[in-house]
Protein backbone atom coordinates (compact mmCIF):
# COMPACT_ATOMS: atom_id res chain seq x y z
CA UNK A 1 0.00 0.00 0.00
CA UNK A 2 1.40 3.37 -0.81
CA UNK A 3 0.97 6.53 0.47
CA UNK A 4 -2.13 7.57 -1.10
CA UNK A 5 -3.01 4.53 -3.36
CA UNK A 6 -4.82 1.17 -1.76
CA UNK A 7 -4.36 -2.34 -4.15
CA UNK A 8 -7.40 -4.18 -4.38
CA UNK A 9 -7.88 -7.66 -5.70
CA UNK A 10 -11.67 -9.15 -5.85
CA UNK A 11 -12.96 -12.14 -4.95
CA UNK A 12 -15.40 -13.45 -7.66
CA UNK A 13 -15.84 -12.27 -11.12
CA UNK A 14 -19.63 -11.72 -11.52
CA UNK A 15 -21.89 -8.37 -12.60
CA UNK A 16 -21.34 -6.94 -9.31
CA UNK A 17 -17.30 -7.53 -9.55
CA UNK A 18 -17.31 -5.63 -13.00
CA UNK A 19 -19.37 -3.47 -11.53
CA UNK A 20 -16.78 -2.64 -8.91
CA UNK A 21 -13.84 -2.60 -10.79
CA UNK A 22 -15.42 -0.04 -13.95
CA UNK A 23 -15.84 2.38 -10.62
CA UNK A 24 -12.78 1.84 -9.18
CA UNK A 25 -11.30 4.10 -11.95
CA UNK A 26 -13.30 6.92 -10.40
CA UNK A 27 -11.71 6.19 -6.63
CA UNK A 28 -9.25 8.47 -5.23
CA UNK A 29 -7.46 6.02 -2.99
CA UNK A 30 -8.04 2.89 -4.95
CA UNK A 31 -6.89 0.81 -8.06
CA UNK A 32 -7.40 -2.13 -9.07
CA UNK A 33 -4.88 -5.14 -8.76
CA UNK A 34 -6.18 -8.70 -8.83
CA UNK A 35 -9.15 -10.82 -9.02
CA UNK A 36 -9.45 -14.48 -8.50
CA UNK A 37 -12.92 -16.74 -9.66
CA UNK A 38 -14.33 -20.06 -8.85
CA UNK A 39 -12.79 -20.97 -12.34
CA UNK A 40 -9.83 -19.90 -13.74
CA UNK A 41 -11.01 -19.28 -17.26
CA UNK A 42 -13.96 -17.08 -15.86
CA UNK A 43 -10.87 -15.23 -13.89
CA UNK A 44 -8.94 -14.58 -17.03
CA UNK A 45 -12.00 -13.25 -18.79
CA UNK A 46 -12.42 -10.67 -16.52
CA UNK A 47 -8.97 -9.64 -16.52
CA UNK A 48 -9.16 -9.37 -20.59
CA UNK A 49 -11.48 -6.28 -19.38
CA UNK A 50 -9.31 -4.70 -16.89
CA UNK A 51 -6.24 -4.70 -18.20
CA UNK A 52 -2.95 -4.85 -16.16
CA UNK A 53 -5.32 -6.77 -13.56
CA UNK A 54 -3.85 -9.59 -12.09
CA UNK A 55 -5.08 -13.35 -13.00
CA UNK A 56 -4.95 -16.06 -9.47
CA UNK A 57 -6.05 -19.35 -9.54
CA UNK A 58 -7.77 -19.60 -6.29
CA UNK A 59 -9.25 -17.51 -3.52
CA UNK A 60 -6.78 -17.92 -0.79
CA UNK A 61 -3.33 -17.09 -3.64
CA UNK A 62 -4.90 -13.97 -4.05
CA UNK A 63 -5.27 -13.22 -0.57
CA UNK A 64 -1.56 -14.05 0.70
CA UNK A 65 -0.07 -12.23 -2.36
CA UNK A 66 1.74 -9.10 -1.63
CA UNK A 67 0.48 -7.31 -4.52
CA UNK A 68 -2.56 -6.81 -3.12
CA UNK A 69 -3.41 -4.65 0.31
CA UNK A 70 -7.87 -5.31 0.32
CA UNK A 71 -9.92 -7.76 -0.39
CA UNK A 72 -13.59 -7.29 -2.33
CA UNK A 73 -15.43 -9.83 -1.51
CA UNK A 74 -18.13 -10.66 -4.98
CA UNK A 75 -19.02 -13.99 -4.72
CA UNK A 76 -22.62 -15.14 -3.98
CA UNK A 77 -24.08 -14.28 -0.60
CA UNK A 78 -23.76 -18.65 0.83
CA UNK A 79 -19.97 -17.36 0.83
CA UNK A 80 -19.26 -14.35 2.10
CA UNK A 81 -18.31 -15.79 5.96
CA UNK A 82 -16.00 -18.42 3.90
CA UNK A 83 -14.00 -15.47 1.91
CA UNK A 84 -13.74 -13.15 4.14
CA UNK A 85 -12.04 -15.41 6.50
CA UNK A 86 -9.76 -16.28 4.32
CA UNK A 87 -8.65 -13.11 3.13
CA UNK A 88 -9.09 -12.01 7.17
CA UNK A 89 -6.29 -15.16 8.10
CA UNK A 90 -4.08 -13.76 5.30
CA UNK A 91 -4.62 -10.44 6.82
CA UNK A 92 -6.10 -8.51 4.22
CA UNK A 93 -8.61 -5.62 4.59
CA UNK A 94 -11.90 -6.72 3.84
CA UNK A 95 -14.79 -5.18 2.25
CA UNK A 96 -17.55 -7.51 1.88
CA UNK A 97 -20.73 -7.44 -0.23
CA UNK A 98 -24.00 -6.73 0.81
CA UNK A 99 -25.43 -8.76 2.42
CA UNK A 100 -22.51 -9.18 4.54
CA UNK A 101 -23.68 -12.79 5.63
CA UNK A 102 -26.30 -15.11 5.53
CA UNK A 103 -27.68 -14.26 9.09
CA UNK A 104 -26.55 -12.22 12.69
CA UNK A 105 -24.21 -15.17 13.79
CA UNK A 106 -22.04 -14.94 10.74
CA UNK A 107 -21.76 -11.70 10.96
CA UNK A 108 -20.44 -11.69 14.42
CA UNK A 109 -17.78 -14.26 13.60
CA UNK A 110 -16.51 -12.14 10.26
CA UNK A 111 -16.33 -8.70 12.84
CA UNK A 112 -14.75 -11.14 15.93
CA UNK A 113 -11.89 -12.53 13.51
CA UNK A 114 -11.57 -8.89 11.70
CA UNK A 115 -10.90 -7.68 14.93
CA UNK A 116 -8.99 -10.34 16.53
CA UNK A 117 -6.88 -9.73 13.55
CA UNK A 118 -6.22 -6.01 14.05
CA UNK A 119 -7.62 -5.78 10.26
CA UNK A 120 -10.11 -3.13 8.32
CA UNK A 121 -13.62 -4.73 7.70
CA UNK A 122 -16.81 -3.08 6.40
CA UNK A 123 -20.06 -4.47 4.74
CA UNK A 124 -20.20 -2.96 1.06
CA UNK A 125 -23.33 -1.02 1.73
CA UNK A 126 -23.02 1.27 -1.09
CA UNK A 127 -25.92 3.40 -0.69
CA UNK A 128 -24.34 4.59 2.71
CA UNK A 129 -21.98 6.45 0.75
CA UNK A 130 -23.60 8.26 -1.81
CA UNK A 131 -23.22 12.51 -1.46
CA UNK A 132 -27.46 12.55 -1.73
CA UNK A 133 -27.27 10.71 1.51
CA UNK A 134 -24.66 12.81 3.22
CA UNK A 135 -26.67 15.67 2.04
CA UNK A 136 -29.78 14.17 3.50
CA UNK A 137 -28.20 13.01 6.70
CA UNK A 138 -26.81 16.86 7.19
CA UNK A 139 -29.97 18.01 6.23
CA UNK A 140 -31.40 16.06 9.26
CA UNK A 141 -28.57 17.06 11.49
CA UNK A 142 -28.78 20.46 11.06
CA UNK A 143 -33.01 20.75 11.82
CA UNK A 144 -33.99 21.52 7.92
CA UNK A 145 -36.73 18.87 7.98
CA UNK A 146 -38.02 19.35 11.96
CA UNK A 147 -38.61 16.69 13.67
CA UNK A 148 -38.10 13.18 11.70
CA UNK A 149 -41.35 11.28 11.81
CA UNK A 150 -41.64 8.51 8.98
CA UNK A 151 -39.54 7.26 6.32
CA UNK A 152 -41.04 5.22 3.82
CA UNK A 153 -38.84 2.83 1.23
CA UNK A 154 -39.80 0.61 -1.62
CA UNK A 155 -37.48 -1.12 -3.17
CA UNK A 156 -38.24 -3.92 -6.09
CA UNK A 157 -37.21 -5.44 -9.12
CA UNK A 158 -38.89 -7.98 -10.96
CA UNK A 159 -36.80 -10.98 -11.45
CA UNK A 160 -37.87 -14.52 -12.35
CA UNK A 161 -36.75 -17.21 -9.90
CA UNK A 162 -34.65 -19.75 -10.99
CA UNK A 163 -32.14 -22.25 -9.49
CA UNK A 164 -28.30 -21.53 -9.53
CA UNK A 165 -29.20 -17.84 -9.05
CA UNK A 166 -27.75 -16.16 -6.33
CA UNK A 167 -30.02 -13.63 -6.20
CA UNK A 168 -33.03 -15.30 -5.98
CA UNK A 169 -32.11 -19.50 -4.88
CA UNK A 170 -32.73 -19.74 -1.41
CA UNK A 171 -29.89 -21.97 -1.04
CA UNK A 172 -26.97 -19.81 -2.17
CA UNK A 173 -28.08 -17.59 0.37
CA UNK A 174 -30.72 -15.46 -2.04
CA UNK A 175 -34.17 -14.00 -2.30
CA UNK A 176 -35.92 -10.61 -1.64
CA UNK A 177 -35.47 -10.49 2.15
CA UNK A 178 -31.82 -10.23 2.17
CA UNK A 179 -30.89 -8.91 -1.42
CA UNK A 180 -33.46 -6.23 -0.91
CA UNK A 181 -34.06 -5.79 2.71
CA UNK A 182 -30.99 -4.86 3.53
CA UNK A 183 -30.98 -1.89 1.81
CA UNK A 184 -34.25 -0.23 3.39
CA UNK A 185 -33.04 -1.55 6.92
CA UNK A 186 -29.19 -0.14 6.67
CA UNK A 187 -30.72 3.28 5.38
CA UNK A 188 -33.22 4.03 7.94
CA UNK A 189 -30.82 2.80 10.70
CA UNK A 190 -28.05 5.62 8.97
CA UNK A 191 -30.51 8.23 8.71
CA UNK A 192 -32.69 7.86 11.92
CA UNK A 193 -30.80 5.93 14.49
CA UNK A 194 -31.53 2.22 16.20
CA UNK A 195 -34.52 0.61 15.50
CA UNK A 196 -37.01 -1.68 17.28
CA UNK A 197 -38.53 -3.81 14.63
CA UNK A 198 -41.94 -3.41 15.76
CA UNK A 199 -43.38 -6.50 12.80
CA UNK A 200 -43.62 -7.42 9.72
CA UNK A 201 -44.33 -10.20 7.21
CA UNK A 202 -42.56 -12.34 3.79
CA UNK A 203 -44.33 -14.07 0.96
CA UNK A 204 -42.61 -17.05 -0.01
CA UNK A 205 -42.22 -19.10 -3.26
CA UNK A 206 -42.95 -22.76 -2.81
CA UNK A 207 -39.10 -23.15 -2.65
CA UNK A 208 -38.98 -21.29 0.51
CA UNK A 209 -37.49 -17.94 -1.36
CA UNK A 210 -38.28 -14.71 -0.28
CA UNK A 211 -39.99 -12.86 -2.83
CA UNK A 212 -41.71 -10.09 -1.16
CA UNK A 213 -41.46 -8.66 2.27
CA UNK A 214 -43.18 -5.88 4.35
CA UNK A 215 -41.85 -4.30 7.71
CA UNK A 216 -41.86 -1.44 10.23
CA UNK A 217 -39.62 -0.09 12.73
CA UNK A 218 -38.97 2.16 15.51
CA UNK A 219 -36.84 4.63 15.93
CA UNK A 220 -36.49 5.82 19.35
CA UNK A 221 -34.86 9.19 19.33
CA UNK A 222 -34.37 12.37 21.86
CA UNK A 223 -36.54 14.78 19.78
CA UNK A 224 -39.36 12.60 18.98
CA UNK A 225 -39.87 8.90 18.11
CA UNK A 226 -40.56 8.11 13.93
CA UNK A 227 -41.25 4.84 12.02
CA UNK A 228 -39.92 3.62 9.38
CA UNK A 229 -42.06 1.72 6.69
CA UNK A 230 -40.12 -0.65 4.34
CA UNK A 231 -41.04 -3.17 1.26
CA UNK A 232 -39.13 -5.16 -0.71
CA UNK A 233 -39.97 -7.39 -4.00
CA UNK A 234 -38.56 -9.76 -6.22
CA UNK A 235 -42.02 -10.55 -7.52
CA UNK A 236 -42.87 -7.18 -8.89
CA UNK A 237 -41.59 -3.44 -9.90
CA UNK A 238 -42.20 -1.05 -7.29
CA UNK A 239 -41.53 2.73 -7.05
CA UNK A 240 -38.02 2.17 -5.62
CA UNK A 241 -38.39 5.36 -4.18
CA UNK A 242 -37.13 6.70 -0.72
CA UNK A 243 -39.05 10.10 1.08
CA UNK A 244 -38.34 11.04 4.99
CA UNK A 245 -40.93 13.21 5.95
CA UNK A 246 -40.43 15.64 9.06
CA UNK A 247 -42.44 18.47 10.84
CA UNK A 248 -41.03 21.11 8.68
CA UNK A 249 -40.07 19.23 5.11
CA UNK A 250 -39.96 16.02 3.09
CA UNK A 251 -37.17 15.05 1.16
CA UNK A 252 -37.98 12.34 -1.74
CA UNK A 253 -35.07 10.88 -3.22
CA UNK A 254 -35.28 9.72 -7.20
CA UNK A 255 -36.12 6.23 -8.14
CA UNK A 256 -33.79 4.01 -7.60
CA UNK A 257 -32.67 5.64 -4.43
CA UNK A 258 -30.15 2.78 -3.81
CA UNK A 259 -28.56 4.79 -6.58
CA UNK A 260 -30.16 8.11 -6.34
CA UNK A 261 -28.10 11.21 -7.85
CA UNK A 262 -31.17 13.78 -6.72
CA UNK A 263 -33.50 14.33 -4.73
CA UNK A 264 -36.79 16.61 -4.17
CA UNK A 265 -36.98 18.76 -1.10
CA UNK A 266 -40.89 20.32 -0.21
CA UNK A 267 -42.22 22.02 2.62
CA UNK A 268 -44.72 20.79 5.31
CA UNK A 269 -47.68 22.83 5.28
CA UNK A 270 -50.06 21.81 8.44
CA UNK A 271 -54.27 22.47 8.33
CA UNK A 272 -55.89 24.77 10.50
CA UNK A 273 -57.96 23.59 12.92
CA UNK A 274 -61.31 23.22 11.72
CA UNK A 275 -60.32 23.53 7.87
CA UNK A 276 -62.12 21.55 5.72
CA UNK A 277 -58.99 19.32 4.36
CA UNK A 278 -60.95 17.71 1.54
CA UNK A 279 -61.24 20.68 -0.79
CA UNK A 280 -61.13 20.93 -4.40
CA UNK A 281 -57.55 22.34 -4.43
CA UNK A 282 -56.91 19.07 -2.22
CA UNK A 283 -58.47 16.59 -4.27
CA UNK A 284 -56.63 17.77 -7.89
CA UNK A 285 -53.61 17.92 -5.58
CA UNK A 286 -53.89 14.20 -4.95
CA UNK A 287 -55.53 13.15 -8.27
CA UNK A 288 -53.49 11.31 -10.81
CA UNK A 289 -53.69 14.77 -12.95
CA UNK A 290 -52.29 16.57 -10.00
CA UNK A 291 -49.55 14.80 -9.32
CA UNK A 292 -48.44 14.82 -12.98
CA UNK A 293 -48.68 18.62 -12.50
CA UNK A 294 -46.52 18.45 -9.37
CA UNK A 295 -43.82 16.35 -11.31
CA UNK A 296 -43.49 19.33 -14.15
CA UNK A 297 -43.49 21.96 -11.10
CA UNK A 298 -41.14 20.87 -8.80
CA UNK A 299 -38.49 22.95 -10.03
CA UNK A 300 -40.29 26.13 -9.74
CA UNK A 301 -43.29 25.64 -6.99
CA UNK A 302 -42.65 28.05 -4.24
CA UNK A 303 -40.63 26.65 -0.84
CA UNK A 304 -39.31 23.64 -3.56
CA UNK A 305 -35.95 22.89 -3.69
CA UNK A 306 -34.34 20.46 -6.07
CA UNK A 307 -31.06 18.54 -4.89
CA UNK A 308 -28.35 17.59 -6.89
CA UNK A 309 -25.46 15.51 -6.72
CA UNK A 310 -24.56 13.74 -9.96
CA UNK A 311 -21.52 11.38 -10.16
CA UNK A 312 -20.13 9.20 -13.10
CA UNK A 313 -20.41 5.48 -13.00
CA UNK A 314 -22.40 3.49 -10.95
CA UNK A 315 -21.16 5.11 -6.99
CA UNK A 316 -19.40 2.16 -5.72
CA UNK A 317 -16.57 4.71 -5.72
CA UNK A 318 -17.93 6.29 -2.54
CA UNK A 319 -17.94 3.00 -0.28
CA UNK A 320 -14.29 2.26 -1.93
CA UNK A 321 -12.96 5.73 -0.97
CA UNK A 322 -14.35 5.55 2.91
CA UNK A 323 -12.51 1.71 3.33
CA UNK A 324 -9.64 3.19 1.83
CA UNK A 325 -9.70 6.09 3.62
CA UNK A 326 -9.87 3.85 6.91
CA UNK A 327 -6.73 1.94 5.87
CA UNK A 328 -4.78 4.38 5.14
CA UNK A 329 -5.23 6.24 8.24
CA UNK A 330 -4.37 3.67 10.23
CA UNK A 331 -8.22 2.45 11.26
CA UNK A 332 -10.15 -1.09 11.38
CA UNK A 333 -13.45 0.24 10.85
CA UNK A 334 -15.65 2.64 9.26
CA UNK A 335 -17.62 5.22 11.39
CA UNK A 336 -20.22 5.92 8.37
CA UNK A 337 -20.58 1.38 8.29
CA UNK A 338 -19.70 -0.08 11.56
CA UNK A 339 -19.90 -3.70 12.15
CA UNK A 340 -22.50 -2.68 15.03
CA UNK A 341 -25.01 -1.43 12.03
CA UNK A 342 -24.71 -4.13 10.18
CA UNK A 343 -25.01 -6.49 12.88
CA UNK A 344 -28.17 -5.10 13.76
CA UNK A 345 -30.05 -5.08 10.47
CA UNK A 346 -29.02 -8.96 9.90
CA UNK A 347 -30.69 -9.69 13.79
CA UNK A 348 -33.13 -7.63 12.11
CA UNK A 349 -33.78 -9.90 8.78
CA UNK A 350 -32.63 -12.87 11.08
CA UNK A 351 -36.16 -12.11 12.73
CA UNK A 352 -38.31 -11.52 9.57
CA UNK A 353 -36.65 -14.26 8.34
CA UNK A 354 -37.58 -17.08 11.02
CA UNK A 355 -41.52 -15.38 11.60
CA UNK A 356 -44.11 -17.07 10.31
CA UNK A 357 -44.74 -16.58 6.51
CA UNK A 358 -47.17 -17.19 3.82
CA UNK A 359 -46.35 -19.47 0.80
CA UNK A 360 -47.87 -18.97 -2.46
Amino acid sequence: MTASKVRWGIFGSGGIARQFARDIRFSKTGVLAAVASRRLENAETFAKQFPGTRVFGGYRELAGSDTVDAVYVATPNILHKQHSLTAITAGKAVLCEKPFACDAAEAREIAEAAAAANVFCMEAMWTRFLPVIADLKRRIATGELGQAVHLEAALGFARAETPGDPITDPSLGGGALYDLGCYGLSIAEFLLGPFQLEGGTVERSKSGASRTAAFVLRHARASGDAVSAISVSHATQMSNTLVLSGSKARIALDAPFIQARYATAAPVSFAAAGKNRRSFKSRLANSPYGQRLKRIGRMILPGHTRISAPFPGSGLQFEIDEAGACLLNGATASGIMPPEATISVLEALDRLDGAQASTS
